[in-house]
């Protein structure tokens, strides 16, 4: 019966960590991912935008590229500032 006891003891502990991992994760995520970083053709579409007079500057931010999350737009001047944001202030949009 101890040995019974002992292994579900050791078999709660280890999902206990993992599923602290999982959460550890997530928080990161949400706190510092974002989408991947725009392609170099929207960067100098947007720095020409920039230079006109017709979009300011993006403050750069440390965000975690997150594969697979980009901007679903065409437009360099949704792409660049989308870059920036992080998961936790995608909220705004979506």
């Amino acid at each position: 019966m101890k040995g019974l006891l002992s292994a579900l003891r050791q078999i709660a502990t280890g999902f206990g960590i993992a599923l602290l991992v999982v959460v550890v994760v997530a928080a990161v995520l949400y706190f510092f991912g974002g989408s991947m970083p725009p392609s170099a053709d929207a960067r100098d579409a947007y720095d020409s935008l920039v230079a006109q007079g017709v979009e300011e500057p993006v403050e750069s931010h440390f965000v975690v590229p997150i594969p697979g999350c980009t901007c679903h737009s065409d437009d360099p001047a949704a792409i660049v500032p989308h870059a920036e944001y992080r998961m936790r202030d995608c909220g705004a949009c979506h």
